[in-house]
């Protein structure tokens, strides 16, 4: 399959500025801090990633540069219908400019932090739905690398009914597939059945009892990763998102299991850093309720009056605010939108929805604006 350069359009001919996806609303969006399981408030949205390599091929970090094109043609064949019929757009990532890279790893799209093989960018796909809530990445580390992202937390049956890996034919065909070991990977975390899944959480609760070194090193040893969640911001290296209780759980590991096993193992592992979540801040309601709600207060009238607000601002006020919207401090739609803010008033969002990059000073100003802007927007809803 012929994809020739386009300048700065992709190969559908669609442009690569990125401002329908930026103007669409959040794949996770619907207020996920409210939820009838009081210890599943704290999961923001869950993201259910599937590996598969072409059987016959190397891995791409093994692959010369004419064999990730080979890799490229055979991928983007191999998801072109689906792509057709599900209406998304196919994009070469070499092709985009930098913001729109930032805007898609702040959608949760593309990795924080790409691979990088020397010579082989070019070779590089999304495909991806309108409202980036599913995607497909073609030599991204893997051949093809699918993703999907649900608001809140799924239980184990709706997962199984949701989770959609790619297609494949009779004995498993296209894809590389031992019996002892599953899918195969270049990652080996990756084989057996392909899957990874994660969870970004707000803890603000274990942060402010100062219990998150108590949680990460249970996680480390329940074999679930447990990172901040990261910021793609150019302008700075410490968004500020461990103070503001958010991080990155992740499954690591399934050989021998089913990807339904694989999910039921990972909300197994993780149950009990949400349920000390919970405690954490019924505790902090109790003992500290009058300083607390001060303190939650101030933080939402500091986002609402802001002149300017770095990201690392938004983090801390908006977690703060999180948290007194879930103890009734405040109104219970608060933290979705807040959620939907932490989201598009990133750097990537703010430089693609301006038309350029933004210096530090343009960019604090300009989320300032967004953030006042929309809280304005809502506050009949929100008063």
């Amino acid at each position: 399959m012929d994809w020739p350069d386009s300048g700065d359009r992709s190969p559908t001919g669609r442009s690569l500025t990125g401002g329908s996806l930026a103007a669409m609303p959040l794949a996770w969006a619907g207020n996920p801090d409210v939820s009838s399981d009081p210890a599943s408030r704290a999961v923001l949205f869950t993201r259910v990633l599937s590996f598969r390599n072409f059987s016959g091929l190397p891995f791409v970090v093994s692959a010369p540069p004419h064999v990730c094109a080979l890799v490229a043609d055979k991928a983007l064949e191999h998801i072109s219908k689906p792509a057709k019929r599900a209406g998304r757009t196919v994009w070469r990532l070499a092709e985009c400019p930098p913001r729109v890279i930032r805007l898609l790893r702040e959608r949760e799209i593309l990795p924080l932090r790409a691979a990088s093989f020397p010579g082989k960018k070019g070779f590089k796909y999304l495909a991806s739905a309108p409202d980036g809530g599913a995607w497909t990445l073609v030599n991204e580390v893997e051949h093809i690398t699918s993703g999907r992202i649900f608001p809140g937390r799924l239980d184990p049956a709706a997962f199984e009914s949701l989770y959609a890996p790619p297609d494949e034919g009779p004995a498993r065909t296209p894809w590389a597939w031992s019996g002892p070991f599953g899918y195969l990977a270049s990652d080996p975390s990756r084989i057996g059945p392909g899957l990874s899944v994660e969870s970004v959480v707000h803890l603000p609760g274990l942060a402010l009892s100062r219990q998150l070194p108590h949680a990460r090193n249970y996680l480390t040893a329940a074999g679930v990763g447990f990172l901040p969640v990261g910021s793609p911001s150019p302008h700075s290296a410490s968004p500020g998102a461990a103070d503001a209780g958010l991080f990155r759980l992740t499954s690591r590991g399934g050989l021998g299991k089913t990807p339904r096993q694989v999910y039921e193992s990972f909300l197994e592992a993780v149950e009990p850093v949400l349920r000390k979540e919970r405690e954490a801040r019924l505790r902090c309601a109790e003992k500290h309720h009058k300083r607390l709600e001060e303190r939650v207060r101030q933080s939402f009238r500091s986002l609402a009056g802001a002149a300017t607000l770095a990201f690392a601002e938004l983090l801390s006020a908006g977690s703060l605010a999180r948290l007194g919207a879930a103890l009734g401090m405040l109104n219970p739609q608060i933290p979705g939108i807040l959620e939907e803010l932490r989201i598009t008033a990133a750097s990537g969002h703010l430089a693609v929805t301006s038309g350029r990059d933004l210096s530090k000073e343009e960019e604090d100003i300009t989320r300032a604006n967004v953030v006042r802007l929309s809280l304005m927007d809502h506050s009949g809803e929100i008063s």
